[in-house]
Formats: C-alpha cells, sequence, structure tokens
C-alpha cells in the first residue's frame, strides 16, 4: 500500500513537472499555505484558546526547574563562599606565623621558643620557614582560583536569576493575554447570539397598522358625537339663564335711578 501511494505522488509530481515545469515548486508551496490556513480557521476558537491554555501549563514545570536550579546553584555558592572565607582565615594566620619566624630571625637571638616551651635553632626557624612560605604561596593560589571559581558562578547565578524573572514576566503576561482572548470571545459569542434573534418586522407593522386604524376609528366616533346634533336640526338648549327684550326707556331709566340714588348715599 505504502509503495502504491509513493508511486502516486511520485506520478503527480512528474505530471505536474511537465505541465507547469518550474512553477510547480511554488504552486505546491501556496497550495500547502491554504490547506494549513483553511484547516486553522475550521478549528473553533474555544478549542484554540483551551490549547493555548495548556500550552502555558507546560511552562510551569520548566519554570520550577530554573527555580530549583537557582536554588541549587545558591547553596552551592554559599559553600564556596564560606571555604573562601575559610582559606582566607586561614592565610592570615599563616602570615601571621611567617611574620613572627622572620622577626625572630632578624632579631639576633640565638634560639627561638616555641609556644609549647621547645627552643629551636636559627637554623630549624629558617628551614621551617622555607616551608611555611611555599606552603602559603600555594594556599595563596588556591584562594585566589577560589574566588574566580566564585565570581564566575555569582555572575552565572545572577544571569539565571535574570533569565527566571523574564521568563515569570512573560508567563504572567501571557496568562493576561489568554484571559483577554477569553474575554473577546465571549464577547463575539455574545453577538452572533445577538445577530441571530430575528424579530418579524412585518408583524410589527400590522400591529401598528391595526392600532392607527383603532385611533381613527375612534377619531371618527367622537366627531359623530359632536356633529349629529347640528345635522339632524335639533334646538340647541343652553342652561344658562336669559331675558326677553322689552322696553329699552324703562330699563336706561332704572338703571340711571339706581346709579343716581348711589350717589347721594355717598355724600
Amino acid at each position: 500500500m505504502l509503495k502504491k501511494i509513493t508511486l502516486f505522488g511520485l506520478g503527480l509530481l512528474l505530471v505536474g513537472g511537465l505541465l507547469f515545469g518550474s512553477r510547480i515548486i511554488p504552486y505546491a508551496q501556496t497550495a500547502v499555505q491554504k490547506v494549513r490556513a483553511t484547516a486553522q480557521q475550521s478549528i473553533p476558537l474555544s478549542f484554540q484558546i483551551d490549547s493555548a491554555r495548556d500550552q502555558l501549563k507546560k511552562i510551569d514545570p520548566e519554570v520550577k526547574n530554573m527555580v530549583w536550579q537557582i536554588a541549587k546553584e545558591k547553596a552551592a555558592i554559599k559553600r564556596l563562599e564560606r571555604d573562601l572565607a575559610a582559606q582566607e582565615a586561614t592565610l592570615a594566620q599563616k602570615h601571621d606565623e611567617i611574620i613572627a619566624l622572620r622577626n625572630h630571625l632578624t632579631s639576633g637571638e640565638e634560639v627561638f621558643v616555641a609556644i609549647n616551651g621547645k627552643a629551636y635553632t636559627n637554623a630549624r626557624v629558617e628551614e621551617d620557614l622555607r616551608h611555611r612560605f611555599n606552603i602559603y604561596k600555594t594556599a595563596e593560589q588556591t584562594k585566589e582560583r577560589s574566588a574566580q571559581v566564585l565570581t564566575v558562578r555569582q555572575q552565572a547565578l545572577q544571569a539565571a536569576l535574570e533569565k527566571l524573572e523574564a521568563a515569570q514576566a512573560m508567563q504572567r503576561e501571557l496568562e493576561v493575554q489568554v484571559e483577554n482572548l477569553v474575554a473577546r470571545e465571549r464577547m463575539v459569542d455574545v453577538a452572533k447570539t445577538a445577530s441571530s434573534i430575528n424579530i418579524d418586522h412585518s408583524q410589527l407593522a400590522r400591529t401598528r397598522e391595526m392600532i392607527d386604524d383603532i385611533s381613527a376609528r375612534i377619531d371618527a366616533e367622537e366627531e359623530m358625537l359632536e356633529f349629529a346634533p347640528k345635522a339632524l336640526g335639533e334646538i340647541p338648549v343652553s342652561t344658562e339663564e336669559f331675558t326677553t327684550g322689552g322696553n329699552i326707556l324703562e330699563e336706561i331709566d332704572r338703571h340711571f335711578s339706581k346709579t343716581a340714588e348711589s350717589e347721594v348715599v355717598k355724600n
């Protein structure tokens, strides 16, 4: 089966080469890119976000391993610092002993009395001084190499700490970006849900038209109630009091006589 697939693929390449010549390679590359883009577009957003979260979780073990390695290196550096401090203390003591023996040889005394009470000749002191000085120089070189090693490891530790801080900062940034993607996806889902809600506008129009018809009918009924009495010739009746026309002269006399009487009373 594999042989048939291989032969089929070679056949396609051969036919493509005959049809398109040297252009078959860029054509094939474009086709592969389009297939990849189409496949990526077909993947749901939620699945892609979950995949990003999974990738983000895989960073935790790496960060924890970096923290563990840094912790071990810090412990090793502390041991080196203690060893270096001990070497410096030993060198300081050896230095004082060498200076004491040297001062004895230049003092002119015949013998050197040690702290144990034994006396040593100057020849024996000089021999011991030469031996001590050789050991001191070797120990001094060892201390210098230890100091160099400590410096290099301290620098490496500082670089590792900076890398750890950068990795942690990047991890926090990626976590925020993932949460932002989740929020944006929710907004897209809400927008899709809102756009999928369809309202029948024709039904709204029919309802509005029905309400307008009812309102017009009520208006017509109100106009009918006001216009009907006039149209049917009914006599208009007013509840207000009214007087028929009488003798105008008598009314004038009565009016002005009342006015004159009121003027006399005032005076």
